[in-house]
């Protein structure tokens, strides 16, 4: 047996209560919308990734710049370089304090901060706008029997 998308979001349920030659029928149908809801929690899943990727690059760079890394090594420049691009906008907000070779890049601390922010508010905003809560039909029958 196979079932289609409008069996699946939808469930019917039915209660009867008899009262001597009374009936009362309640016929109530949920929609849930089972599909849609997977589909924005796969958009929410995706944004969360992309934005989990920026924040362990910016971390990875805070290390290597702590410890001094030498920028000269090909992955080091990698991170630096691809790095750079997402950390212009907070380049002059403070001083990153340094020591020798080793620099604790405030900036990119912050800029970690904000892009969490911004990936929680983007995927609040998406469920906010385009989720569609279940909803329920209810059908009552009343009838006296002889």
């Amino acid at each position: 047996m196979t079932l289609n998308h409008d069996q699946i979001d939808r469930r019917k349920k039915v209660v009867v209560h008899q009262t001597g030659d009374h009936v009362h029928e309640e016929h109530v149908v949920q929609n849930y919308n089972l599909e849609y809801r997977e589909t924005l929690r796969r958009v929410s899943q995706f944004i969360w990734l992309l934005f989990g990727g920026l924040e362990a690059l910016l971390g990875i760079r805070v290390i290597l710049r702590v410890i001094g890394a030498n920028s000269a090594n090909i992955f080091t420049a990698f991170v630096y370089q691809l790095s750079d691009l997402f950390l212009w906008p907070f380049r002059s907000i403070v001083a990153d304090p340094s020591f020798q070779n080793m620099t604790l890049e405030v900036t990119s601390i912050i800029a970690m901060l904000v892009y969490a922010l911004l990936g929680w508010i983007l995927v609040r905003l998406i469920w906010v706008v385009f989720y569609r809560t279940p909803t329920s039909e209810v059908t009552t029958y009343d009838r006296e029997e002889h």
